[in-house]
């Protein structure tokens, strides 16, 4: 049955208010929907018109500093005039069905595309850079803490948020939401904050430019800043902590959007800080036209989990604090889940894109046109001095110049390339100066 037409959005607030409320007094049933719990009041003063507090109390099973705070706030004439109201709309009353499935696709597709992604990374690095480096580990970090926020969400969404309403969930459902809410609200900036820290290192490694050095810990101090405040707010918003104990002796800031608008704000600004601040140093590098726009391309990617990260805010600002209840929330998570899995995929762009490079070169359109034979009858190849043989065949040929990809050398080659080549340049082959140029310069490029 829908609703009449003089139900307003405020009545609709009115009735959540009340249903919470005795939802929570009522400790006898805990286990009922709240909707229930007024019915089974309002059928308990039909019967006991003249009902004591004693007998009000045995019936809820409330606690006695419950009843007088509640009789404080309203007195039980009102209180009696409330619970009919509301029981006089159940019918009435929408029942939207939660957003939990929408949850279900996103979790499944995402999770199994990060974790071949990951498993790719690694075998990358393993393969092609010679061993997995800190940051990749620390990336591995934020790959399980982005499952176990997915996971959590997931568990949210389809055990929990079977409605959008306050009216059609027991107060142990609604305290459990409360709790899960928390949780997801906390691990949402650390695992956000993981990935970051991957990235940034992965940037600080990258060169031995002093302003890149200087702008990742900036941007890292930022990054952190903004993060641990989220983190913070999300548990420090209400006191006591675990509000939901003490419905009625808890203080909560009434304007909780607000501070997650602003954090929101702040991360995404972190978001397009730490996938732009490579793009300088990239356009310094001396590349053709096609490597410079695939190394841009590459880094660039990020700006698909700045988009999920908007979104999120937005479904933020939308679903976080409603009239009625909180079952829209899944709506948040999934755009969570999803912003937190493409940073991760971006993320591994570059170590994935090393990977084509040397078994499928194709792919990127690399080949070889003999560049690399130039380099066998050099001087310092017949003499030991020159470059080990991992060296050139980590090595690719693009219109008759060598790339070499920084994933692609290893700490050994640098050695061998800077102990055994005379830097007067005279003797060096095309392959050897190639080589020379990109380790000194910034170990390699970042194609």
């Amino acid at each position: 049955m829908g609703p009449p037409y003089n139900l307003t959005r405020s009545d609709l607030s009115l009735a959540a208010t009340v249903t919470v409320n005795l939802g929570f007094f009522a400790r006898n049933f805990y286990d009922s929907k709240t909707i229930d719990v007024v019915s089974a009041f309002a059928r308990f003063y039909n019967t006991t018109p003249n009902a004591t507090d004693s007998e009000v109390l045995a019936f809820s099973g409330a606690r006695p500093r419950d009843f007088d705070i509640l009789m404080a706030m309203v007195d039980a004439e009102t209180f009696r005039e409330s619970i009919f109201w509301v029981d006089a709309l159940a019918d009435y009353l929408p029942r939207t069905p939660g957003a939990g499935h929408i949850l279900v696709p996103v979790f499944t597709v995402f999770t199994v595309l990060t974790t071949i992604i990951i498993a790719l990374r690694l075998y990358s690095r393993q393969t092609v850079a010679g061993g997995v480096r800190g940051y990749d580990w620390l990336m591995v970090l934020g790959y399980f803490m982005t499952l176990v926020y997915s996971s959590s969400a997931l568990y949210h969404a389809v055990n929990i948020n079977t409605g959008s309403q306050f009216w059609d969930y027991t107060w142990n459902e609604i305290a459990l939401q409360q709790i899960v809410y928390m949780c997801l609200d906390v691990i949402y900036p650390i695992t956000s904050l993981i990935i970051k820290s991957s990235l940034l290192l992965f940037y600080y490694t990258l060169s031995p430019a002093r302003y890149l050095k200087w702008s990742v810990w900036a941007t890292f101090g930022f990054t952190c800043a903004t993060a641990l405040t989220a983190a913070l707010y999300s548990v420090l918003r209400c006191r006591p902590v675990n509000f939901w104990a003490e419905w009625f002796t808890s203080t909560c800031d009434p304007h909780q959007t607000i501070p997650f608008l602003v954090t929101g704000s702040l991360m995404i600004l972190s978001d397009v800080i730490i996938w732009v601040l490579p793009l300088p140093m990239v356009m310094r590098l001396k590349l053709y036209r096609r490597e410079r726009i695939a190394a841009i391309f590459t880094f660039s990617l990020g700006i698909f989990a700045c988009i999920a990260a908007i979104f999120r805010l937005k479904a933020l600002h939308k679903y976080f604090l409603t009239d009625s209840g909180t079952g829209r929330y899944p709506i948040i998570n999934t755009w969570g889940v999803v912003e937190l899995n493409l940073a991760i995929i971006c993320a591994s762009a570059p170590a994935l894109r090393a990977l084509c490079i040397k078994h499928a070169p194709k792919l990127l359109s690399y080949g070889s046109n003999g560049s690399e034979s130039n380099s066998n009858g050099s001087n310092g190849s017949s003499n030991g001095g020159g470059p080990s043989d991992r060296a050139r065949k980590n090595t690719r040929s693009v219109h008759g110049r060598v790339i070499v990809h920084h994933d692609q050398i290893r700490p050994s080659d640098l050695a061998s390339l800077r102990s055994g080549i005379s830097r007067t340049g005279s003797g060096w082959s095309d392959v050897e100066k190639s080589v020379h140029y990109s380790s000194t310069s910034r170990i390699g490029s970042p194609v």
